[in-house]
């Protein structure tokens, strides 16, 4: 697996958007940018990001704009700069060569998932899923999840450890609800490669030309894998058959542990828990529920690609990495 540059003071972070842009929320983005300053980094943004609308700006100049950062000596990072539902849609343009040949940390969060994911499982490139998007740093004083983040992108990997509080609902940033996680089946202690991103996202990928998990899999099989899921609005019934398709297209093999967010907007249509759902999918697979990622915040940052312990019990909550490059 391959391990980008950590960032070093002054550096230059490179922000575009792949899917929507940020105008709607340009006091929160600037209060964002404000704080990356603050911690010592620079910016440079391509011309997409403050747009509005569905989508920033059409598929292949969004496709153009990542390419850009990837091909500039100057960014050490790229950050995509907010969620959205369209950035599949421009999967096709992207050049994944260029970003391959040009190694540099791809961050992101929610519908940016799918990029991350391909130039991890296929291109053995590890890629940092974020607890934010570049919208989502403007909360002073910054979380301690905030500040993680900030140490993880200049290679200061801190033991994340389970947050005593959480969002009572997702996008409140109002840290008043007691943190519970759920082990479903059992205490969890497990070492494994991370991977993963928004379910609500990945399910698109499966079967495509842009699953190449099965040979991801193959590949660092010895390590094994510890899966996790942010779930936005995914109904519980359609996480339960999404979780069954994964099976049935052999993602799943070798995984020692399974972590799911809470539900930012939960539903279901014939009374089914999102916990139900998971067990019935997931009998025999060491499962933490309600775990610290995702859109209800705090969030952990993870790092596709790298390998890392998950501990989980009555007494500890924890995920730590275990850094190796080549």
């Amino acid at each position: 697996m391959i391990i980008p540059e950590f960032l070093k003071d002054n550096d230059v972070i490179g922000i575009t958007a792949c899917s929507a842009g940020v105008l709607d929320k340009i006091k929160d983005y600037e209060d964002s940018l404000d704080n990356f300053k603050k911690y010592g980094f620079k910016i440079k943004e391509t011309s997409n990001v403050r747009t509005s609308g569905l989508v920033s700006s059409d598929k292949v100049t969004r496709a153009l704009e990542l390419q850009s950062l990837f091909f500039d000596k100057d960014v050490k990072m790229v950050a995509i700069a907010r969620g959205g539902d369209f950035l599949y849609e421009m999967l096709d343009e992207v050049d994944f060569k260029i970003l391959s040949n040009n190694v540099k940390w791809l961050v992101g969060s929610s519908d940016p998932t799918s990029l991350l994911y391909i130039l991890t499982t296929k291109y053995d490139i590890a890629t940092m899923y974020s607890p934010c998007n570049t919208t989502g740093l403007n909360i002073n004083p910054l979380h301690e999840s905030y500040l993680n983040y900030l140490k993880f992108i200049k290679g200061d990997l801190v033991k994340q450890e389970r947050y005593p509080y959480t969002e009572e609902k997702g996008f409140s940033d109002s840290f008043t609800k007691d943190n519970k996680w759920l082990n479903l089946n059992g205490d969890v202690y497990a070492e494994g490669i991370v991977i993963g991103g928004c379910i609500d996202v990945l399910k698109d990928v499966i079967g495509t030309k842009f699953d190449k998990t099965q040979e991801f899999i193959k590949r660092y099989e010895d390590e094994g894998f510890i899966w996790y899921f942010d779930i936005f609005s995914m109904s519980a019934e359609s996480l339960y058959i999404t979780l069954l398709q994964f099976k049935n297209a052999g993602w799943f093999k070798n995984t020692k542990a399974i972590l799911f967010s809470k539900v930012c907007f939960s539903s279901s249509f014939v009374d089914m828990s999102y916990e139900d759902a998971i067990k019935k999918a997931l009998p025999n697979v060491k499962v933490v529920y309600l775990f610290d990622i995702g859109h209800v915040k705090p969030s952990f940052t993870m790092i596709n690609g790298m390998e890392a312990r998950i501990i989980s019990n009555d007494k500890e909550g924890s995920l730590e990495y275990l850094e190796k490059s080549e």
